[in-house]
């Protein structure tokens, strides 16, 4: 099955080149207008279900989305796994005044006083969906996430990077990526988290969960279905 992945559109502190995190701007016009114009690159594709991270920014490109390809907003998941990553005492800093590639980097291990590490935002991430793909494993998804978990993304489909062989995403507001869930990695389908990270500078991130058993997503999959 395909997923699609939509970065959120466009909101005041993304032209500002500011550090977001856990602060939840709205989209602003231009982000609005992205949202409506990505719909007919996504019309047609068979996508029968949203799962969105919980911004205000995220949720709205969602529902702009679903609404014009005709997807009632009932089909709208909202992903607490999902939430921008914590920068902690980095938010509402220019971007320009600090290393965004060592912050982003798995292997540079840049401090993020009192907010989460790269390694921890993926142990989040890459847990949820690894839960996520084997619940909806037939259903075409859609995911809107905001720009630090779009990196993520690319690791929970592609693989984890190699060292000196990584590179950032660079991706316009409401970009659409489009992914195979029959292809996820072997590494990323066994990906254990780890909670309480040694890496962490502060704020120690999220628990990341843990993989569901193969029982439990049966008894999911019967409880959302009603089988």
């Amino acid at each position: 099955m395909k997923a699609y992945v939509v970065l959120s559109g466009q909101t005041d502190l993304d032209i500002q080149g500011i550090i977001i995190g856990k602060n939840d701007p709205p989209l602003n016009e231009t982000g609005l207008e992205q949202a409506r114009s990505v719909v007919s690159s996504l019309s047609g594709k068979g996508i029968s279900m949203i799962l969105s991270s919980p911004q205000i920014r995220t949720m709205a490109t969602a529902e702009i989305i679903a609404e014009g390809i005709g997807l009632e907003d009932a089909k709208i998941m909202k992903g607490m796994k999902l939430h921008e990553r914590d920068f902690g005492d980095l938010e509402g800093t220019p971007t320009s005044e600090v290393d965004m590639f060592a912050q982003n980097s798995w292997f540079h291990n840049a401090e993020t006083p009192n907010g989460e590490t790269v390694k921890e935002t993926a142990n989040r991430v890459i847990a949820y969906m690894n839960n996520m793909v084997k619940i909806f494993r037939t259903k075409t998804m859609l995911l809107v996430v905001p720009e630090h978990l779009l990196g993520v993304m690319f690791w929970f489909f592609n693989g984890l990077p190699q060292l000196g062989k990584e590179s950032a995403v660079d991706a316009d507001n409401c970009a659409v990526f489009e992914f195979d869930t029959d292809n996820i990695p072997q590494e990323i389908k066994e990906y254990q988290p780890v909670s309480g990270s040694s890496d962490s500078s502060g704020g120690g991130g999220d628990d990341p969960g843990r993989l569901l058993s193969q029982s439990e997503i049966d008894e999911l999959i019967a409880e959302i279905t009603g089988a």
